[in-house]
């Protein structure tokens, strides 16, 4: 093989890889977003964001749904909006596939995953918990990135961070890991995940059918039990701390910051600053506490059908191939 044709194959090998990356990044952002907005959106019993021709007297109509966010995101902040946090995004799955990548070559090497099922649970809640838990700050400043009213630019980090981050997160970033339920409800959807893939590989030499009917019932509960710790990770990745801490320079948030897409909000926000003096989220079943009492359960089911669509989507792939039809 001349050095051309190598150099051309190696060209191959990385950038197919990379547009692959980008196609998936740049089809799903928007999705995702309007699934933070919808889920993380403040819908008290009293009233909450709608769309104009919503009536406002009526409950039922008061929060809008997963369509009338994006429709709603679109109207006031435009294809931009879509788009909102995809530069932080693009870094959190960067360091999270360069863990799993590192962690998977290094169990392969040393043939460990050969030790029994056990021990590759253990892996798989390894892979599933650890590079989650390590972009907790990531994931804070995505859903804040996506969230915020303000225009941010993707290549301004150090402006963007000033609006993301209150003083006391930004002069000790490690605190990002102390707020309150976000790295426990992580850790909890990473142990749900790696259960389920675990499932999901021990059924997979089953005939189809018998696969399917175990599945079944597994999938829809480990669904019903994601919804929530999703809605509730994405209500308490947007509390900050705004108290000040010694030697931060007061000067730096005189700077004004950035200006908004609209005067309209997107959505609404509860009470973000745990130092306010408001009744914040202390945690996961505080969260799960106060979203019923102030908003009522469907809160906490908001985009199931998204979470489930997602779960069959990633069990569909490896099963749709002849040999399981044999």
């Amino acid at each position: 093989m001349s050095g051309v044709n190598i150099f051309i194959a190696v060209l191959v090998d990385v950038v197919s890889p990379v547009l692959l990356f980008a196609f998936i990044l740049g089809t799903t952002t928007p999705f995702v977003g309007v699934l933070v907005r919808y889920r993380a959106n403040y819908t008290p019993k009293t009233g909450a964001v709608r769309l104009d021709d919503e009536d406002a007297a009526s409950r039922a109509n008061v929060a809008i749904g997963y369509f009338g966010m994006m429709k709603r995101v679109y109207s006031i902040e435009g294809w931009a909006g879509l788009y909102k946090g995809i530069m932080p995004s693009i870094i959190a799955i960067s360091i999270a596939l360069a863990v799993v990548i590192v962690s998977t070559y290094a169990a392969v090497m040393s043939r460990i995953i050969h030790h029994g099922r056990i021990v590759r649970w253990l892996l798989n809640v390894g892979l599933s918990i650890i590079p989650a838990l390590l972009i907790v700050p990531m994931k804070i400043i995505v859903n804040r990135a996506i969230t915020t009213p303000h225009r941010l630019s993707a290549f301004d980090a150090r402006t963007a961070l000033r609006v993301l981050l209150s003083p006391a997160e930004r002069t000790q970033p490690l605190r990002l890991y102390l707020a309150p339920g976000v790295a426990f409800a992580i850790a909890l959807e990473g142990l749900i995940v790696a259960s389920f893939n675990l499932f999901r590989i021990a059924i997979d030499s089953l005939p189809l059918g018998f696969a399917i009917g175990g599945l079944v019932p597994v999938l829809l509960l480990t669904a019903a039990i994601i919804t929530p710790l999703e809605v509730m990770i994405q209500r308490l990745t947007l509390q900050r701390r705004s108290r000040l801490t010694p030697g931060l320079a007061p000067s730096e948030d005189a700077i004004p910051p950035p200006p908004v897409y609209s005067a309209e909000p997107v959505m609404e926000f509860r009470g973000t600053d745990i130092d306010s003096g408001e009744a914040p989220y202390t945690g996961l079943l505080d969260c799960t506490r106060k979203i019923v009492a102030e908003e009522g359960w469907s809160v906490l089911t908001r985009a199931w059908w998204l979470t489930l669509a997602a779960m069959v989507l990633s069990v569909a792939a490896p099963w749709w191939t002849p040999r399981r039809w044999l």
